[in-house]
């Protein structure tokens, strides 16, 4: 099956001026640009800050912590009550948004659950959305990622996120949820197809291209080089990375140390290592950071990118899947 990310971003059609008038200008926003707008009709802003647990540093072998982390995942939305950009909702990508019964963290859900939990934030198919988040862009891409893969495309990332507008002077808001109004839920139009695209895919893709029957795709890790050799503690069963991919660590080559993307040139060279003749598809720890690489590609106009959902979590808990790069027991 073809896949393709040239949905994932387009301008808006006269078809979607149902409910605003407002044009987002591409897939990445800047504060400036979010705080002129804030407050348009139809425009809705989205925390999507997950905080995760940190690793213990006791870890003795390649399968640290695969077991540490029991349900109900950490969310951000203490932090969102304490301090958010005014009218935005939290977006709970641990919780609401995500499948539980999928086995795996922040899993998409299936369309008709997703679509009801975008209504009762307000996010409907006519809308303009912002997403933003207070750590490294990548829970941001996720749910640009999520939005675009059931045909919600005009969304946009904030640059900087919370960070960079709290720099640039931006308006905040807090208080504990139940003081909010609550988000008038979005009617869905006739017409919306929620249908997901294809941009998500299983462990099925990933062995046909480690295998070599899908030769028209590459592996890319989007995880950092210590966590590609398996040389770095983990949270997942075991360490290391998918046999045949390439390394392209999203954190550390893709943001400047404000946390905002780096001009195009520069994102120009960081990804210049990819074949840019065949598809790509990404993969992580939780299918959250390769999001983030995957942004940066499609705002690079590369058209055919997928992300493997499951990612390491999903695949290095079924021990009849191979990883290389596995450090031996005692790290």
């Amino acid at each position: 099956m073809a896949h393709t990310t040239a949905g994932l971003w387009r301008h808006p059609t006269s078809q979607s001026h149902r409910y605003t008038d407002l044009d987002l200008p591409g897939p990445l926003v800047d504060a400036a640009w979010l705080r002129e707008h804030l407050h348009r009709p139809g425009l809705v802003v989205l925390d999507a800050t997950v905080r995760q647990k940190p690793l213990p540093t006791d870890a003795a072998g390649p399968g640290d912590h695969g077991a540490a982390f029991p349900a109900p995942l950490p969310t951000g939305r203490d932090d969102w009550e304490r301090v958010r950009i005014p009218g935005s909702r939290y977006a709970d990508l641990a919780g609401v948004l995500a499948a539980p019964e999928a086995g795996f963290s922040y899993a998409m859900p299936d369309s008709e659950r997703f679509t009801a939990a975008l209504r009762e934030l307000g996010v409907g198919p006519d809308s303009r959305v912002v997403v933003y988040d207070d750590d490294s862009r990548m829970w941001s891409t996720r749910l640009w990622w999520v939005l675009g893969e059931i045909g919600l495309h005009t969304v946009a990332v904030l640059d900087g996120g919370l960070r960079e507008w709290l720099a640039q002077g931006g308006p905040v808001a807090s208080g504990p949820a139940a003081d909010l109004d609550a988000a008038d839920p979005a009617t869905p139009a006739a017409g919306w197809q929620a249908e997901q695209r294809g941009t998500l895919v299983d462990k099925s893709e990933v062995l046909d291209v480690m295998n070599g029957s899908r030769s028209d795709r590459v592996l890319v890790c989007a995880l950092g080089e210590d966590a590609f050799r398996g040389a770095a503690p983990t949270r997942y069963s075991r360490r290391g990375h998918i046999p045949g991919s390439l390394n392209l660590p999203a954190k550390d080559r893709l943001l400047d140390s404000r946390g905002r993307f780096l001009p195009r040139p520069a994102l120009e060279e960081a990804v210049s290592g990819l074949p840019a003749d065949t598809g790509t598809l990404l993969y992580c720890g939780g299918g959250i950071s390769a999001t983030l690489l995957g942004f940066v590609l499609v705002l690079l106009g590369r058209d055919d990118v997928t992300v493997y959902d499951g990612s390491i979590e999903e695949w290095s808990a079924d021990p009849s899947l191979p990883m290389t790069g596995t450090s031996p027991a005692g790290g």
